[in-house]
């Protein structure tokens, strides 16, 4: 019937109406279980410049695998990270940022992390940048704070395998093959004849130098942030190229293109000047095609052309820039601070919370001087290897050809020499011969005395904006950086006291930091200053030889270097001990110490160290010099010492000669005093044999 029918009808309309509402409600929930089960946030965000952003990365993915923690990278890359107001951080977001996947090769990055054996997982580029509704509680941008607390070594090795994507690395191939064209030169082993300059001199450079110079709360010294001395930028870059390692071109990176007058004047000196746009290098399209823009600007994608820059900058064999920026800070910290300087002078802000900027240590040697210096000088050149690995470059001004077993011990412990031929050794010895043995006895030796006079050849040789140079006589006790010199750090040189421990009187050149850029602007007339004083070799505050050379000529720029980098063993203040960075055996050797413990009376000592011999071993006159400090000392000597055998053994023999028996004591107590735990040899006196 017509009844039934419609019954049916509706029944059947129900059922439909049914499954379609079940279906809806699951499609529904199944929706809202996707929504609720958020993608992994990332760890933490990036901001600002590239700079910023890979100290951002560096210092973050260090304190995971610090932690042991799981780590989850923003896949972002902020290619307009311009701070619209100062100190505001600039965050990511859809407009100014791409994937850092085609920036940075992240599968080397994932597999570093994971060699740590911590877990990394990159967070997709949709879900890392700027906060939404979905994902709000992603952490702010704290690099500084990050990097404070991360473990230095291996934030520097994730700054170092931050390394070009595969799109970036083939720009970067074709700027440096357009730029060696154009220098004349056809391979990559020429990139050692450029330099890499990055010179901030925009209005926005000079307006960010007026706040961070002014007065702030913390009372850092902040006066480095314009061109040092307001020099022109060709004289500060000439004081920073060593007369024995020239330089024909410069690739240039600036807040703007270099004026074909500016090209002229570097021309005018020998150095052409090369600029990625001002010489068609890398066309502006290029980039845009790499990374598929339609367009680019400086205006709107700066930070894209500051990565082509970054990476073509650390291809190239050296390096100056501006120590106040962060751009320029990096690229000191990915070269390990070797064949690095900045233009602004004095110190690296940086520094002072990422500690891996490093003074290059300087030795002076010449085959003339007496065998015992070249034993001492073995024994801290270890000290030096051994306290700071292979990051530290060790360098040596060399006089002579003719010993080339020691040569080939240089070379087998990585240090760098440079062979020495000194225009001024007639000057030199008749200075020698003009002086009184009975001031000093450097006049009775001419190896010796040329010997002291070789580190004023120091500019010719190193490229470096400080060095360290140390005498023979030196130990390192303990690892140090540039921060540990201060941001107000010398101008020129800075030198610590001699003998008295209470008074900051910077006389003592044993262990000397150089401003070398300062030294070889300076040179000419040093030299000048020094042959004006070849018949009569005193200086001010009756100085002789070198030493007093020094510190009459720089007495304007030098300051007092800490106390803890220049200890000596008859010094009594503990603090000095406990903070001690260099142990420097001056006037007692580590020989003539452990002959006082043998036992050898004072008679057998030259007149000169009597006075010193009291301060060092306890119960002698009124002398109370506490052990510890003498055997903290002589520990310093042997810990590094002791694993050269043949370097030990060689100097056992050339203290004792034919004594065999103190020759195998004095080898026996060196080894033993080596092999103690570090901290417990306060008690040495007892290990003589």
């Amino acid at each position: 019937s017509k009844r039934s029918l419609l019954f049916l009808f509706l029944v059947l309309m129900l059922i439909v109406s049914l499954k379609l509402n079940l279906a809806l409600y699951k499609k529904r929930g199944s929706t809202r279980q996707k929504k609720e089960k958020k993608p992994e946030s990332p760890s933490y965000i990036v901001c600002n410049g590239l700079s910023n952003q890979f100290l951002t990365h560096a210092a973050h993915i260090s304190n995971a695998i610090q932690s042991g923690e799981d780590i989850f990278i923003p896949d972002v890359f902020i290619f307009n990270g311009v701070q619209l107001r100062t100190f505001v951080d600039t965050l990511p977001s859809e407009e100014n940022s791409l994937p850092l996947h085609m920036i940075v090769d992240t599968d080397a990055l994932l597999e570093y992390i994971r060699s740590k054996g911590i877990k990394a997982q990159i967070v997709p580029y949709s879900e890392a940048i700027a906060p939404d509704d979905d994902n709000d509680d992603l952490p702010i941008c704290n690099w500084q704070q990050a990097l404070a607390r991360a473990d230095d070594q291996i934030a520097q090795e994730v700054l170092n395998i931050l390394n070009p994507s595969t799109e970036l690395s083939n720009l970067i191939k074709e700027n440096l093959s357009n730029l060696l064209v154009q220098t004349g030169k056809s391979t990559e082993a020429e990139l050692s004849d450029g330099i890499c300059v990055h010179h901030r001199d925009g209005q926005d450079w000079h307006d960010h130098c007026k706040i961070w110079e002014g007065p702030h709360k913390d009372k850092m010294w902040r006066k480095n942030c314009l061109n040092d001395r307001n020099l022109p930028l060709l004289d500060l870059i000439k004081y920073r190229i060593p007369d024995k390692l020239p330089k024909s071109w410069i690739y240039y990176i600036g807040d703007m293109e270099p004026s074909d007058q500016m090209r002229e004047s570097f021309k005018a000196e020998g150095l052409d000047l090369f600029h990625r746009t001002k010489n068609n290098l890398l066309g502006d399209q290029k980039i845009a095609s790499a990374f598929e823009f339609t367009e680019i600007s400086l205006d709107t994608h700066r930070d894209l052309f500051t990565a082509v820059d970054f990476f073509t900058c650390s291809e190239i064999d050296s390096f100056i820039g501006n120590s106040v920026s962060t751009f320029s800070s990096n690229q000191i910290a990915k070269r390990n601070s070797v064949n690095s300087s900045w233009y602004n002078s004095r110190s690296i802000p940086l520094s002072m919370m990422f500690k891996v900027f490093y003074v290059p240590i300087v030795y002076t040697y010449t085959e003339l001087s007496q065998p015992m210096s070249k034993v001492l000088l073995k024994a801290s050149i270890l000290s030096v290897r051994g306290t700071f690995g292979a990051q530290s470059h060790i360098h040596i001004i060399y006089h002579g050809e003719d010993d080339i077993e020691f040569l080939d011990w240089l070379e087998k412990n990585a240090v760098i020499i440079h062979k020495h031929h000194p225009t001024w050794l007639e000057t030199i010895e008749t200075m020698r011969q003009h002086g009184n043995p009975k001031k000093s006895h450097l006049f009775l030796d001419k190896g010796n005395y040329i010997g002291t006079w070789q580190r004023i050849d120091i500019p010719l040789f190193i490229d470096a904006e400080y060095c360290l140079l140390l005498d023979s006589d030196t130990v390192i006790h303990s690892k140090f950086g540039m921060n540990d010199f201060g941001l107000d750090i010398t101008p020129g040189l800075a030198v610590s006291s001699e003998v008295d421990e209470k008074r900051e009187l910077p006389l003592n050149l044993g262990v000397a930091l150089f401003n070398v850029p300062m030294l070889r602007e300076t040179h000419s007339d040093f030299m000048k200053f020094i042959e004006s004083h070849t018949e009569n070799p005193k200086f001010k505050d009756l100085n002789i030889s070198d030493q007093g050379a020094y510190l009459e000529f720089y007495e304007s720029t030098t300051r007092f270097l800490n106390f803890v980098f220049n200890v000596k063993p008859y010094w009594s203040k503990d603090k000095h001990f406990k903070r001690a960075k260099i142990t420097h055996f001056h006037g007692l050797k580590p020989h003539d110490i452990l002959k006082l413990m043998m036992g050898f009376p004072m008679e057998s000592f030259p007149k000169a160290l009597h006075f010193l011999i009291p301060k060092v071993m306890p119960g002698w006159f009124s002398g109370r010099i506490k052990e510890r400090h003498v055997c903290q000392t002589m520990y310093d000597f042997s810990l590094h010492l002791a694993e050269d055998l043949a370097s030990l053994e060689e100097y056992c023999h050339m203290v004792f000669d034919t004594d065999k028996e103190n020759e195998s004591n004095c080898v026996k107590f060196f080894e033993d005093l080596a092999a103690v735990p570090e901290g417990d040899y306060s008690r040495c006196f007892h290990l003589v044999p």
